[in-house]
């Protein structure tokens, strides 16, 4: 089914957002927002993201709380969007217009996509926005699409730096779900001028301040649908295909990470471990002493079965925590009954990598049964910073074992001759009259009477 809903946002002059809302992609709800936004005098945002209609049927607007948990959980529904960048150059929208450029002719000249296909905006402040057309790369809508697109997005920049654009950069913080943007021909309140699209003539010819004058008012759509590829550009595709590949490449070993070290992989790809300890977090202790209403026992199981595997409880342990539980909240199934539904699930979650822990999901299970979470006094979870784990080696994952844990006091002595043996092998291939010279701070100013490090070593290590 093709994706047909959106996120909408409203701002104010000062930055500040209303609650987003969520509803069809549909004339009729983007023209109520936009009379919302004009009688408020609130700048309206939608996701360059759609997506596939969500479970509970909505006819209007909802709010996006109550549906984010269906596009970014475990079992996300899938989004579709079109390969898209955000140039800023902060005080220099030549240079921002010049990097547009770059990737405006790399798709048209070497991909053979037509002009409406890459669309092109200026944002209305210090840089642009480009879109490029889902059709006409062949893109297919999927749950971690706006990932693999950032793993992409950031490969073509380094490619074409190679290619001579040697200091070209786009906003790599786009690529979150939802990300909204601007719509057309909306006034950016710091500017006061309009988000406005161009065509490549007039991007490639006019200068800065000839595109600033043409923000100054709106100009519509340039482009309409009928204008668009009616399918897959055969060059286009077949670029998005390699490297698509390309991108969900480490993923692939990172799901393999999860599956040997027993942990879960997010939808995003990234193999996290968020239990310190073995020990039993207090919204998990509480779910296991809550009765639960038939409509949250599901959610009840499943959080149980994430973390007993999350915490490395043995199959058969998990499966007595489980069925006890199912037991006392399912007066409806027998004993072996509800025993073999609790075996279903652990089997489900363990053999599964893309179930494990996650204190989120546990935090919300246990609100739904009326259990308060303690968590900024919790040590059992990890600070999000410590959650990611490494990754298999791409081409060395047959050879590659789960580390073993060691003690810190062997760590430091394993830290302490490695450092001494790259020290010794370093002096050894210096030069003596390097060898002799004092190591400055390249950041340090020098002292009286000392030459300043050019800090040429550093630099060409960076």
């Amino acid at each position: 089914m093709s994706p047909s809903f959106r996120c909408y946002g409203l701002m104010d002059s000062r930055g500040r957002w209303r609650a987003w809302r969520f509803g069809p992609t549909t004339p009729e709800v983007q023209r109520e927002l936009e009379a919302e936004a004009r009688s408020a005098g609130q700048v309206l945002f939608a996701s360059v993201q759609t997506f596939a209609a969500p479970a509970d049927d909505i006819t209007g607007l909802a709010f996006w709380r109550q549906v984010r948990e269906q596009y970014t959980g475990d079992s996300a529904l899938p989004h579709l969007a079109p390969l898209y960048f955000d140039i800023d150059a902060e005080g220099d929208l030549d240079r921002a217009l010049l990097w547009a450029r770059t990737l405006v002719e790399f798709f048209v000249t070497q991909l053979a996509l037509p002009e409406p296909a890459v669309r092109v905006w200026f944002s209305g402040s210090k840089g642009a926005h480009i879109l490029v057309d889902p059709v006409g790369l062949g893109i297919q809508p999927n749950a971690t699409l706006t990932a693999d697109m950032k793993a992409v997005a950031l490969e073509l920049v380094l490619h074409l730096a190679a290619e001579g654009e040697d200091d070209m950069t786009i906003d790599r913080a786009v690529y979150s779900l939802p990300r909204m943007l601007r719509l057309p021909d909306q006034v950016n309140p710091k500017s006061g001028l309009h988000k406005v699209e161009l065509r490549h003539q007039e991007l490639c010819q006019l200068t800065a301040d000839q595109i600033t004058d043409l923000a100054r008012q709106p100009r519509g759509s340039l482009w309409s649908a009928d204008d668009l590829p009616d399918g897959p550009v055969p060059a286009a595709a077949q670029w998005w295909s390699k490297a698509l590949a390309r991108a969900r490449q480490p993923r692939e070993f990172r799901i393999r990470t999860a599956e040997v070290a027993g942990l879960k992989v997010r939808p995003d790809g990234y193999v996290v471990d968020e239990l310190a300890t073995a020990d039993m977090p207090p919204c998990i202790a509480g779910l296991v002493k809550t009765a639960a209403s038939p409509g949250s026992r599901n959610r009840v199981e499943l959080q149980l079965a994430c973390w007993a595997k999350g915490a490395k409880l043995p199959f058969d342990k998990a499966l007595t925590l489980l069925a006890t539980w199912t037991a006392a909240n399912r007066a409806e199934l027998s004993a072996d009954n509800a025993r073999a539904k609790a075996e279903s699930i652990v089997r489900s979650v363990y053999g599964n990598a893309r179930y494990g822990f996650s204190c989120i999901a546990a935090r919300s299970a246990a609100r739904a049964v009326g259990v308060l979470s303690r968590c900024n006094t919790c040590r059992i979870v990890r600070p999000r910073s410590l959650r990611q784990v490494y990754s298999l080696r791409i081409r060395h994952d047959s050879q590659w074992n789960p580390p073993e844990r060691i003690s810190l006091e062997d760590a430091r002595g394993l830290t302490a001759r490695i450092i001494d043996r790259r020290v010794a092998a370093a002096r050894a291939d210096r030069p003596a009259d390097c060898a002799a010279r004092r190591r400055e701070d390249p950041f340090r100013p020098a002292g009286s009477g000392r030459a300043q490090n050019t800090g040429r070593l550093c630099h060409a290590h960076t």
